[in-house]
């Protein structure tokens, strides 16, 4: 599988990025490049989405939390893949937790899991 695979509209290639937070994968997503990667990290809305959320009891974002994008490795990829594939359609990016999200029941965890 591509690291880089063509936009659904063929308008041009997207790469995975995860969102670490603090030091944590944390949230797997596309972008065009890291810089709209790094835009996308620091929106307001997405912080505040996150610290609302908890994982094991934890939240899963402070405010004191460092919020850091990277190119995904390939496993990350392929989970994102997994998980986009059974998401469903929706106009707004899809993105996909890499770790468990309280409150949320998980039906495919990875991409071993069918």
């Amino acid at each position: 599988m591509s690291v880089r695979e063509q936009r659904p509209d063929g308008s041009g290639p997207l790469q995975v990025f995860v969102l670490d937070i603090d030091r944590r994968p944390t949230l797997a997503f596309e972008a065009n490049d890291l810089a709209e990667a790094q835009e996308i990290c620091r929106d307001a809305d997405l912080r505040a989405d996150l610290s609302a959320l908890t994982s094991d009891g934890i939240p899963v974002c402070t405010p004191g939390s460092t919020l850091s994008p990277r190119a995904a490795a390939q496993e990350e990829i392929a989970a994102f893949r997994h998980a986009a594939e059974r998401a469903p359609a929706s106009d707004q990016p899809t993105m996909a937790f890499l770790i468990k999200i309280d409150g949320v029941m998980v039906v495919t965890v990875g991409p071993d899991h069918a």
